[in-house]
C-alpha cells in the first residue's frame, strides 16, 4: 500500500491522540500513512511524541521546533497534521499551504470565523487540501443516525433537542479551554455539536441565543475525566485555580433552513447531576441519535410500535453500510450498537480521519469535512456567542462574511488575526 509522508504539529495531548489512530490504523492493515517528522515549539513535547511513536511504530520520526525547518529538511512531506490548540491552527495552516503542503486540521478550523476565512483563502492560492477533523460524525452510531434520518425513519425532521449540564467550577481538560482569547469550551467542545446538528439535519439559517459566564474561577479537578486521561503528562503543570474568561453556558434557538428548528444548550458551569440528552422529533416519530465513542444504538420511536434500537433498526435503514475502513476497525458493515472502552473508541475514530485524509492526498478527492464545513461549524458557534452579544437573531451567512463580529473582535485583535 503506498504511504503518504506527514507531520503532526502540536505534540500535546491531541497528537498522542493522534498517534494512537495512526497505530489503529497500521495494526489493522490499513495504513497509507507514513509519520516522518513531529513538530512542537516545546522541544520536550515533541521529543515525547517521537518517542512514543519508536514505540509504537517502529520507527522513530524526525523532532522540529518550526515548520519551515521542517519543511525544508523534510523533502519527502506531503501534509501536515494541525494538532496545536485553537490559536495556532490558522497560522500553521496559512504557513503550511504557503509551503505548498496539505492540511488536516483539528476542530475548530479556526479561533474566529475571520480566522478561518483566513485559512481558506491560503487553501484557494494554494489549491491544496484541507481537511478538518470532525470525529463525531464518523461514529458507526452517527453513520446509522444519519442513515436512518436519510431513509425518513422519522419522516420530515421538524424539532432537535441538544441539551447538556456539568462540570461545575472544575478545570475541563486543559486550562486554556476556559479563556476566550483561546477559544473557550463552548468553542472547542462545541464545534462537535454544531457539527452533529449540520450532519443530521442541513445547513442552519440563524440562531437566537443567551450566553453567560457563571464560573468566573476554574479549580483543578481532583480526578480526571475520560478524555483529560489523555493530558496526564501535563497534570503537575495544571494550576490549582484558574481566572476563566470564555463564556461557560448557552441556550440557543437554532432555525435550520429546511424549516426544522431546534433548542441547543450547553453548560459547563452545572453544579450537580450531569445531564446530556438528544433527540429528533420528526412528523412521523422520533430519534435519539446513537452515542460517540461509547457504542450506544439509536433508538426509534413512531406511534404504534415498540420503540427499535439494535438490529431491529435495519429494516428502516435498508442502505446503511459503513464504509470497509470503518467497518475494518469497528467489527462490521452493518454495526447497531459496539462494545469498545472509551479510549479505543476515540483512536478509531481519529484512525479514520487520518486515513481519509491519506487517500485524498493520493486520489485528489475531496474530504468529507472540508474547510466550508468546518467553517459552518465554527459560524454556528460563533452565531450563538454574536446574539449574546447583540441580543438579537444572527444569520450564520453574517458571522462567516465577518457582517457579525461583536463578539470575536477582541479575540481577533488580540491575535492579531
Amino acid at each position: 500500500m503506498e504511504r503518504v509522508p506527514f507531520a503532526i504539529i502540536g505534540c500535546g495531548g491531541m497528537g498522542g491522540r493522534h498517534l494512537l489512530g495512526l497505530k489503529e490504523l497500521a495494526d489493522a492493515g490499513s495504513s497509507n500513512l507514513e509519520l516522518v517528522a513531529v513538530c512542537d515549539l516545546r522541544r520536550d513535547n515533541a521529543d515525547h511524541l517521537a518517542q512514543q511513536a519508536a514505540h509504537l511504530l517502529g520507527s522513530r520520526p524526525e523532532v522540529y521546533q518550526d515548520l519551515a525547518t521542517m519543511h525544508a529538511e523534510v523533502g519527502e512531506l506531503q501534509f501536515v497534521d494541525i494538532t496545536a490548540e485553537a490559536t495556532a491552527h490558522h497560522p500553521l495552516a496559512v504557513a503550511a499551504f504557503e509551503l505548498g503542503l496539505h492540511v488536516l486540521c483539528e476542530k475548530p478550523m479556526g479561533l474566529t470565523a475571520r480566522a478561518c476565512n483566513r485559512i481558506l483563502e491560503a487553501q484557494r492560492q494554494s489549491g491544496r487540501l484541507l481537511s478538518v477533523a470532525e470525529n463525531y460524525r464518523r461514529d458507526p452510531m452517527g453513520r446509522l443516525t444519519r442513515a436512518l434520518l436519510d431513509a425518513g425513519a422519522v419522516g420530515e425532521p421538524r424539532l432537535f433537542l441538544d441539551v447538556s449540564a456539568g462540570s461545575g467550577n472544575t478545570i475541563v481538560i486543559t486550562p486554556w479551554r476556559h479563556l476566550k482569547g483561546r477559544g473557550g469550551m463552548l468553542l472547542d467542545g462545541g464545534a462537535h455539536n454544531a457539527d452533529l446538528m449540520l450532519y443530521y439535519l442541513g445547513d442552519v439559517s440563524e440562531v437566537y441565543a443567551r450566553t453567560a459566564l457563571w464560573e468566573t474561577t476554574r479549580h483543578k479537578p481532583p480526578a480526571r475525566a475520560r478524555v483529560a486521561s489523555f493530558y496526564d503528562r501535563w497534570q503537575t503543570e495544571m494550576p490549582d485555580s484558574i481566572e476563566a474568561t470564555a463564556e461557560d453556558t448557552l441556550s440557543a434557538v437554532v432555525s435550520f433552513q429546511s424549516g426544522a428548528f431546534g433548542n441547543w444548550t450547553q453548560s459547563y458551569a452545572a453544579h450537580g447531576r450531569s445531564f446530556g440528552h438528544k433527540v429528533i422529533y420528526g412528523s412521523q416519530g422520533s430519534l435519539v441519535p446513537g452515542g460517540t465513542r461509547n457504542g450506544v444504538s439509536p433508538v426509534l420511536a413512531r406511534a404504534g410500535a415498540d420503540d427499535a434500537s439494535g438490529t431491529a433498526l435495519l429494516e428502516s435503514a435498508p442502505d446503511y453500510h459503513l464504509d470497509e475502513v470503518t467497518a475494518r476497525l469497528f467489527g462490521g458493515d452493518r454495526l447497531t450498537s459496539y462494545e469498545l472502552p472509551f479510549p479505543a473508541a476515540d483512536r478509531k475514530l481519529l484512525a479514520l480521519e487520518l486515513h481519509e485524509m491519506g487517500t485524498c492526498v493520493l486520489s485528489g478527492s475531496t474530504p468529507e469535512v472540508d474547510g466550508l464545513v468546518g467553517r459552518r461549524a465554527v459560524a454556528l458557534c460563533y452565531a450563538t456567542f454574536e446574539s449574546g452579544v447583540l441580543g438579537r437573531p444572527v444569520t450564520l451567512d453574517d458571522v462567516e462574511a465577518e457582517a457579525a463580529g461583536s463578539y470575536e473582535a477582541e479575540i481577533n485583535a488580540a491575535q492579531d488575526i
